[in-house]
């Protein structure tokens, strides 16, 4: 029999996440019940899955209220939703639960989640991607086999993407820490979580710097308008211009975020009216330079490990395309990530190129495909191996390294020890 799964939330990631299950698993799982806050989502989104009108449910009392429906729950809501809801979750009875990162922004918050799962003998996983590709693999693999020696250092960078970084960041649902979560969290808790995972040692102190430096009212030009559609003088020549970025450049040039249309407008099915509108009017049509945004456009974190090695993350919000660099040195020889191929370099040896397979899709799409595969596996009791499942437990080390991060960058670089 197939197992069900009940999915809280549809957005990006949920709906995402609902057409791989469809895709690619349905002979194990099937989408069993829905639930949002938005009446129109559900209105889109059920019918593509069959799911009818007495399993969709508008908010999550209408949902919990029916106990538990499923053997597996995706809960894929905003950040500042996620404890309430997870803990709904468990108190209600379900055991399996697939969480969008991050957790929460509040440290009460996502130890208090990780005792609950505990205590009532919960399999809580959270969305931590890119360990399940095959290039982040291959890079714990090779550190593992101790080629490179004992671990020095990691430098890491993640290169958010300009136009990435003014879409979600800025006019997006990620630009008020009070309302969703810090960026070094939202963005960056992957890249921490990598981190982390490399060194296998734990972390006892960290300090950061970084600040609104780009994004706001003193670097807005002269004839900037509250929207990119008001009669901007500036906009001929500035690469922000949202009419440029979502409707008018051709498809051989057009960044990711013109295809995004259903969140800009709330609809699943769109006419350029409708997007032309939504960017005349709505959040993703407004000038970077005076938005009410106040998460970090860039951000460096120094970790210290109990092991003796370190780390710098840089979070970067101002690259021309979306990829992450990583440099890992070893006592013995060094490890040089491209994004999708490695180079290694033994002392005094021989210097190799490492491949790694990955499908030609853009993102971590690789990372959230292998993810949702690991999860059907478990739910249907094909594997029990939670060696490198990123359950609630390793997802509390990287949220305490960003939080410290942001108390760190709060209080002018000061070194923050982890206990």
């Amino acid at each position: 029999m197939k197992k069900k799964i009940s999915v809280i939330g549809l957005g990006n990631r949920g709906t995402e996440y609902m057409g791989f299950l469809k895709a690619f698993h349905s002979a194990k799982v099937v989408i069993y019940a829905l639930c949002d806050i938005r009446q129109q989502a559900l209105d889109d989104i059920a019918p593509q899955f069959g799911i009818s009108k007495e399993r969709q449910f508008l908010g999550t009392d209408a949902f919990f209220a029916q106990g538990v429906l499923s053997d597996g729950l995706i809960i894929a809501t905003q950040d500042a939703s996620h404890y309430e809801i997870t803990k709904q979750a468990i108190l209600t009875g379900y055991k399996f639960i697939l969480l969008e990162k991050p957790v929460s922004g509040v440290k009460a918050e996502y130890d208090a989640l990780c005792d609950l799962a505990k205590q009532h003998n919960v399999l809580l996983i959270i969305c931590h991607v890119l360990r399940y590709s095959n290039y982040y693999g291959k890079i714990k693999e090779i550190i593992a086999s101790g080629q490179l020696g004992e671990i020095v250092t990691i430098n890491h960078t993640e290169n958010v993407g300009y136009f990435h970084f003014a879409h979600s960041f800025v006019r997006g649902n990620w630009r008020d820490e009070f309302t969703s979560t810090p960026s070094i969290l939202a963005k960056c808790c992957h890249d921490i979580d990598l981190i982390a995972w490399f060194m296998d040692s734990p972390c006892v102190s960290v300090s950061s710097v970084g600040s609104v430096k780009y994004f706001c009212k003193e670097n807005a030009p002269d004839g900037a308008t509250p929207f990119c559609t008001g009669g901007c003088k500036a906009k001929k020549s500035c690469p922000y211009d949202a009419e440029q970025l979502y409707i008018k450049d051709p498809f051989w040039k057009a960044k990711f975020i013109k295809y995004m249309q259903r969140t800009l407008t709330g609809k699943a099915k769109n006419s350029r009216k409708d997007v032309e509108e939504a960017v005349r009017h709505g959040d993703y049509g407004r000038c970077v330079f005076l938005c009410d945004n106040n998460v970090c456009d860039n951000q460096i974190v120094t970790m210290q490990f109990a092991n003796g090695a370190s780390a710098v993350l840089h979070m970067n919000g101002f690259s021309d395309k979306m990829f992450r660099e990583c440099h890992i040195v070893g006592t013995k020889g060094e490890l040089i990530g491209y994004g999708t191929k490695l180079k290694m370099n033994i002392f005094g040896g021989k210097s190799k190129t490492i491949h790694t397979f990955s499908p030609n899709i853009g993102g971590h799409v690789e990372g959230d495909i292998r993810l949702v595969a690991g999860m059907v596996k478990l739910l249907c009791g094909e594997s029990t191996d939670l060696t490198n499942i990123t359950t609630i437990d390793a997802t509390v080390i990287s949220h305490d390294i960003a939080m410290a991060a942001e108390e760190s960058r709060k209080n002018g670089g000061k070194t923050v020890l982890l206990k």
